[in-house]
C-alpha cells in the first residue's frame, strides 16, 4: 500500500461520515478519469491570454 492509500484511509477513518468521505474520494477519482479521457489541450511554453485584455472590467450603467 502506498502513501496515497494511507492518507486516503486516514481521511476516511477520521471523518464524521466515513461513507460520505469514501464516496467523495470515489467521485474525485472518477472526475480524474473523465478529465483524462476528455484529452486536455496542448501545453505551451509561454502563457497566452484566452480572454480580452481590455474592456472586461468596465461597468455598464
Amino acid at each position: 500500500m502506498g502513501a496515497d492509500a494511507v492518507l486516503v484511509n486516514t481521511a476516511i477513518a477520521v471523518a464524521n461520515d466515513p461513507v460520505m468521505m469514501a464516496n467523495a474520494f470515489r467521485l474525485a477519482v472518477e472526475a480524474g478519469v473523465l478529465a483524462r479521457q476528455a484529452v486536455p489541450g496542448n501545453r505551451s511554453v509561454y502563457a497566452s491570454a484566452t480572454s480580452p485584455l481590455t474592456g472586461f472590467l468596465e461597468v455598464s450603467a
